[in-house]
């Protein structure tokens, strides 16, 4: 990993550090449009910056004759960061019921009919063998709840320790994204979890920007693949810079 990168990052984890809660408030309501904005557009193209403004700033939109669905998703992605920033606030532990209850948050009405005729609910496990992504990861259905379960485990007991890492809350990302134990939703609700980790352990969170998608899928692809988690890392930190430099 680029040194120049790690010092930089470290600088700016000090500075955020250094910020009073008020100002660390500020902040963040200035990197939620930018988060939400991002998390949807790498999933959908069309989508606007201007739109996503008019969302997290008043709740709807005016005079728009598009894909309802995006807009569906994009109010999801605010209503579930403001969920994660306060569930995570109150109790820094990651459970089952919280990976659920993110993701029914991120999906609530925009399931499609193939989906739902097949049973599938959001924040339930999927019920069929679903894949998704370049590599086509994803656990079988049968084998979901015990993998969360165990991931959970894993990221509290260093939660618990009181750890601050960048590793824990990429390997958070990583692991739910390679289990893949939704039948939709999986990527922004990854990202949701992860962005709640790290406030949780007191560290900026992380807009990863859209056009960086190929980058970031591809470190997400060497996790499944070989389970090496520094491109994936590498990447966060880079992405934090690019987040954060500018405003602090």
């Amino acid at each position: 990993m680029s040194e120049s990168i790690k010092a930089t990052y470290h600088d700016l984890r000090d500075q955020w550090d250094a910020l009073t809660d008020e100002r660390r408030e500020e902040l963040l309501a200035e990197f939620e449009p930018d988060y939400v904005y991002n998390s949807e557009k790498i999933e959908n193209a069309e989508l606007t910056y201007a739109i996503v403004r008019e969302i997290v700033d008043r709740g709807t939109v005016s005079g728009y004759t598009g894909d309802v669905l995006m807009l569906m998703e994009t109010y999801n992605l605010k209503v579930s960061w403001e969920l994660a920033r306060r569930k995570l606030a109150e109790d820094p532990c990651l459970s089952e019921e919280l990976v659920c209850q993110a993701q029914e948050l991120v999906t609530m009405g925009t399931y499609s009919e193939k989906l739902l005729l097949a049973d599938e609910r959001p924040g339930t496990f999927k019920l069929g063998d679903y894949v998704g992504g370049p590599a086509s990861v994803g656990i079988p259905a049968a084998e979901v709840p015990h993998a969360v379960g165990v991931l959970a485990d894993d990221v509290n007991t260093y939660l618990e320790e009181g750890r601050r890492s960048l590793t824990i809350a990429a390997y958070l990302h990583a692991k739910l994204f390679d289990i893949h134990p939704f039948a939709d939703g999986n990527g922004r609700t990854a990202r949701l979890l992860m962005n709640g980790v790290l406030l949780a352990m007191g560290m900026p969170p992380i807009v990863v920007h859209a056009q960086n998608h190929a980058a970031y899928h591809a470190a997400l692809d060497v996790f499944h693949l070989e389970g090496d988690l520094e491109p994936l890392k590498r990447l966060l930190m880079t992405e934090s810079v690019l987040t954060w430099e500018g405003l602090l």
